[in-house]
């Protein structure tokens, strides 16, 4: 399969009006890209709805070679090279015989995507959003132009150690830090200050900080200076959640305050043996 333009993304932040983008009419199928906003700030979540539809007057077939039905990235303008790539960070199912989709005449299936910065946060700029299906013909979505913008307040997560072994603790120290040159309000809803996840190569959930405790439901709100910032402890005892395992391998430290709106750190990754 070539590697075609569309992908991932960091979205919603900020606000805007949701943005659709036309299918290209390669085939009987034509794939739509809807997102939320035109405009997102750095680390922030965003989510994409694919939509294919047969736009033809008998029965569509799509083969696929492996439990991937599409795929999305994005691009700075005028570069060819994506900067992010949905698929990268995920495992798809092959088998010798692939599978089909059968879609009937005006029918539709819709793919929802959520794009974060598990592949590193992007900078604040311009992009193109690209995505295709990953069938024979790879049928493409028109292009949706986005743009991402610097966020005021950033969290950033650090670990005393990266490569350990299997059941060996880890202690995170987070920071949050009001990068702009206003003063920041931040607002939490309950006694949860943050949190911090890991997860596996299947981008499954093995361990959460917060899976066992309780925090007080009262709402609060703190101001932080210009250059001010907020630290918080956290620490693992290396074990997994109790339907989850951990076995060598690369692993995902996903950190986030609880504040309203959330705020992301970049992702770190982490090697156990």
């Amino acid at each position: 399969m070539k590697p075609f333009p569309l992908c991932a993304l960091l979205l919603a932040y900020g606000t805007g009006d949701a943005v659709s983008a036309p299918a290209n009419p390669r085939s009987w199928v034509a794939l739509s890209a809807k997102t939320s906003a035109t405009k997102y700030v750095t680390g922030a979540p965003i989510d994409l709805t694919l939509t294919a539809k047969n736009t033809h007057s008998r029965d569509a077939f799509l083969h696929f070679s492996s439990s991937q039905r599409f795929d999305v990235q994005l691009f700075k303008p005028g570069t060819t090279t994506p900067v992010y790539t949905w698929s990268a960070t995920k495992q798809f199912q092959t088998s010798s015989g692939g599978s089909q989709l059968r879609l009937s005449p005006g029918q539709s299936q819709t793919f929802p995507v959520q794009i974060g910065d598990d592949q590193g946060a992007l900078v604040p700029g311009k992009y193109q959003l690209r995505a295709f299906l990953t069938n024979s013909s790879g049928i493409e979505a028109k292009p949706v132009a986005i743009e991402v913008i610097a966020a005021p307040m950033q969290l950033q997560v650090a670990l005393d150690k990266t490569k350990i072994k299997v059941g060996e603790p880890v202690s995170f120290t987070l920071t949050l830090t009001n990068t702009s040159q206003n003063a920041q309000p931040i607002q939490f809803t309950s006694g949860q200050r943050f949190d911090v996840s890991i997860l596996n190569q299947a981008s499954e959930t093995v361990w959460n900080w917060a899976a066992n405790k309780r925090f007080t439901r009262s709402i609060s709100r703190q101001t932080l200076a210009p250059g001010e910032s907020r630290t918080f402890q956290a620490d693992w005892d290396g074990q997994a959640l109790p339907d989850q395992k951990i076995t060598p391998g690369t692993y995902t430290v996903q950190a986030t305050s609880a504040s309203n709106p959330r705020i992301n750190a970049a992702p770190v990754r982490i090697e156990i043996k």
